[in-house]
């Protein structure tokens, strides 16, 4: 469950983050958290699925 999660939180973040990069008038500050936000996400994923649990 925590993978689909993850997953859709990462979709959601790209689609937000595309969504302002054409926009002269975006939000600098919301830009700035979605790009945090996807890093972390994206970096919960990394982890490669056979790597034990610790």
């Amino acid at each position: 469950m925590n993978d689909y999660i993850n997953h859709e939180n990462i979709r959601r973040y790209k689609k937000l983050i595309a969504i302002g990069e054409g926009d002269p008038h975006r939000d600098e500050a919301r830009h700035k958290t979605l790009l945090r936000l996807l890093a972390e996400e994206e970096a919960k994923h990394t982890k490669p699925y056979d790597w034990p649990d610790a």
